[in-house]
């Protein structure tokens, strides 16, 4: 098959991104000829290493801005003549739209954020593909088409961009929970630094490390100073490569008041952490519904505390979760999620 992915950008940081490197890439190494467009790239060597046309598209800021990123991408779709054009952004999908009418591709669309206020603008895709059955339903109720709609649950364990060379950012203080996301209102990372804290004076000896950048570290981290806790809660700053500290923690958690399918709890799983998470949107069939994780309710730092407790007081739980979390975790591969994207292009081709 010829793809071609259309991003507004490829900075690192970004799930959207991640999961159209990660997908370019594994559908490369099964043989498909696959394109890659977009501006900003963090992650246009590791494309090209698996035979991926890294192409710049100069991004849509507005006005003439995106009449040239669009007369780009016609020029580009003319040149290698995609079947499946996968827009991943909502501007991209925009600039696809007219570039795939005019050139007889299939336009495929993946809403990685439904709570986005533009996430309508995705059902110009032939078909919307939703990183989970929630975000499927939330699409639904928001009036996508059911017929055009389907699921594929997200997943990074294997990723191509574990191959990337170490970006260290430190060593782990252990035995420790690991925050793996940014650093912003909706990964509610500061719920977590307060079920830390209502554990801390229990379990001294037990550290927090906060993986991730954002606009809220600073006030957490004046937080933090607040609570006495500089000694045990640690910002590390944020990395390409996380597999190893994942592989290091003890527990993984996640507070976020929405997330669709975030990828890495996909990894968290893959590296054996014992995992406790708010129970939002995609995350409940990431964990199997409870099997493979602690799902708590969001917003309820005593909950995620008592989860927290249950773990660092008694070594065998914490040994049975993390056991639980790596049973099944094959299925939340890159290269099952390929698959599943190669049946639904080939439904509409």
């Amino acid at each position: 098959m010829r793809i071609m992915h259309v991003l507004k950008h490829a900075v690192r940081g970004n799930g959207h991104v991640h999961v159209a490197v990660d997908l370019a890439c594994a559908q490369a190494d099964a043989g498909h000829d696959v394109t890659f467009a977009s501006a900003r790239g963090s992650y246009d060597d590791l494309l090209r290493e698996h035979g991926v046309r890294v192409v710049d598209v100069p991004e849509a800021t507005g006005g003439p801005a995106a009449v040239r990123s669009g007369w780009a991408l016609l020029r580009l779709a003319h040149r290698t003549r995609p079947e499946i054009m996968h827009a991943h952004m909502m501007s991209s999908a925009v600039l696809a739209y007219p570039v795939a009418k005019v050139t007889g591709a299939v336009l495929v669309t993946t809403v990685h954020n439904s709570f986005d206020a533009h996430s309508n603008l995705m059902r110009l895709g032939k078909v919307v593909v939703a990183v989970s059955e929630a975000e499927r339903q939330a699409l639904i109720t928001k009036g996508f088409p059911p017929r055009k709609v389907v699921a594929v649950l997200n997943g990074a364990a294997r990723s191509p961009r574990e191959s990337l060379p170490l970006d260290d950012i430190g060593p782990l203080a252990r035995p420790c929970v690991l925050s793996l996301s940014g650093i912003h209102p909706r990964k509610a990372v500061g719920d977590i630094i307060s079920a830390f804290a209502e554990v801390h004076p229990e379990f001294p000896d037990w550290h927090l490390n906060v993986v991730g950048w954002g606009p809220e570290r600073e006030a957490l981290e004046a937080r933090v100073a607040d609570l006495s806790l500089t000694d045990s809660v640690h910002f590390m700053g944020s990395t390409l490569t996380p597999k190893p500290l994942l592989e290091a923690a003890d527990v993984f958690a996640s507070a976020s008041l929405a997330d669709p399918c975030p990828l890495t709890t996909t990894e968290a799983r893959a590296a054996g952490c014992a995992i406790v998470a708010t129970s939002v949107g995609g995350v409940p069939e990431v964990l199997d519904r409870g099997r493979a994780g602690q799902l708590v309710p969001p917003q309820d730092p005593p909950a995620m505390a008592a989860a927290f407790r249950r773990l660092m007081g008694d070594p065998a739980e914490l040994a049975a979760w993390q056991d639980r979390a790596r049973k099944g975790s094959e299925y939340l591969t890159v290269e099952r999620v390929a698959a599943d994207y190669e049946q639904v292009y080939r439904s509409v081709l």
